[in-house]
């Protein structure tokens, strides 16, 4: 076991049920999101949040006794609202073609199913007018139906299907890059989670990063823990025009300062490996818009092809805005490949994960790219479901305490106060 993983399994064994309370006293305060994915780098020295995400995709890779579980804790969420929740609309990201989505969209759906409740999926994008029958790619039937607003006689309107299927619960798996449809914004009577407030046309990297900070230092005072061991140091940087080269002096400056504090925390605990940062798109997701530097001089020194991949995200949108990011060297591994930990997440409490493996990739890199595969995540409940001799270093309860404190700090997300 890993010193960090020591240190953290150490808390939970001896003072488990003070951390457990601890994090429900921090529920209370702030609700958590309905759902949610947490993907981890693991050092060794460290383990780190690096990514939180509000509609997250890839519920087909956990395994079945996490999808139990998941349903079930969908099943008492459900059963605690006035009325309970029996009809539910999924409304999926627009790119259909993308069969391993549709796997994602499935799983998710049966979730619901295995939850006790009818499931509908619904159509957003602008080309969906009729209704589409797809199948995924490993072989699921899916039906995607147009929505529509309707209004009931000066009342609020209501949200339903082109054949009037009308749910009493919206779950929205888009996370609007670009911003959300008009009838999103102006349904009003049936609940819609998550906030589609929370798209990345709005939602900024730095935000998170900010108020995870703000819990970690907490949760460190609290138990005793270097926040430095489970967070990654960052730099907001302004704007920024790749293609023009413009703003490149404040993104090299700012390297440089990440890199700085690092090496200052190296020199703590006696880390001489080199540390290097993380450039990543402040609004995005899909592993796109992410870049690695070991300097300030390298961002003088890009070229076109990097320049041109950081210049534009998801859906064409132009990535203005960069946040740095301390580089977590992954020692994660599965087959002996680099790996990283993804935690599923309903109600802000962990349910399942998976390993994402990338054998093109080193321990360095993003593993958020072509070529990426997944693998199941062992967990107390289904250990032999997993390889021990393929996967290093499953720790379902240490990974499941790191999904719920960045799964706290997105609830504390406030962005009417920035000027974003």
């Amino acid at each position: 076991m890993t010193p960090i993983l020591q240190t953290i399994d150490g808390l939970l064994t001896s003072r488990g049920h003070e951390v457990q309370a601890w994090l429900d006293a921090r529920n209370a305060e702030v609700a958590p999101f309905f759902y949610g994915s947490v993907d981890l780098r693991h050092s060794g020295t460290k383990l780190v949040p690096v990514d939180m995400n509000i509609f997250p995709a890839g519920w087909n890779n956990i395994s079945p006794a996490a999808r139990t579980r998941a349903a079930e804790y969908l099943s008492r969420c459900f059963a605690r609202r006035t009325p309970p929740v029996k009809k539910v609309l999924i409304l999926p990201e627009s790119h259909t073609r993308n069969l391993y989505y549709l796997d994602n969209i499935s799983a998710l759906k049966g979730i619901f199913e295995d939850a006790g409740t009818e499931v509908r999926l619904g159509g957003v994008g602008e080309e969906i007018t009729d209704r589409l029958e797809l199948t995924s790619a490993s072989g699921h039937a899916l039906v995607i139906e147009p929505i529509r607003l309707r209004e009931e006689g000066g009342k609020c309107p209501v949200l339903e299907t082109h054949s009037g299927f009308q749910p009493d619960f919206i779950v929205v798996n888009n996370d609007f890059s670009d911003g959300p449809p008009e009838m999103l914004t102006r349904c009003t009577k049936q609940p819609v989670v998550p906030p589609v407030g929370m798209g990345w046309y709005r939602r900024r990297k730095w935000v998170h990063f900010e108020s995870y900070a703000a819990v970690v230092d907490r949760f460190g005072a609290e138990f005793g823990i270097d926040p430095w061991l489970l967070s990654a140091v960052y730099h907001r940087c302004g704007k920024i025009n790749f293609k023009e080269q413009t703003g490149v002096e404040c993104l090299a400056l700012g390297v440089e300062k990440v890199l700085h504090r690092v090496r200052q925390k190296y020199a703590e605990y006696g880390i001489t490996d080199a540390p290097y940062v993380y450039i990543k798109a402040d609004a995005g997701t899909y592993g796109m818009g992410i870049m690695t530097a070991h300097s300030g001089d390298e961002i003088y020194e890009m070229n076109k092809k990097i320049r041109n991949k950081m210049h534009t995200t998801k859906g064409g949108v132009t990535n203005s805005e960069v946040v740095i990011q301390e580089g977590i060297p992954t020692i994660d591994r599965v087959d002996g490949h680099p790996a990283e930990p993804m935690l599923y997440m309903i109600d802000g409490k962990p349910v399942g994960g998976a390993y994402r493996v990338n054998e093109g990739r080193d321990a360095e890199n993003s593993l958020n790219a072509p070529g990426m595969r997944f693998e199941r995540m062992c967990d107390t409940t289904e250990g032999k479901l997993v390889d021990a001799t393929k996967v290093t270093g499953c720790n379902f309860g240490v990974y499941g305490l790191m999904a719920q404190l960045a799964s706290i700090a997105a609830a504390r997300e406030a962005y009417e106060v920035y000027d974003i």
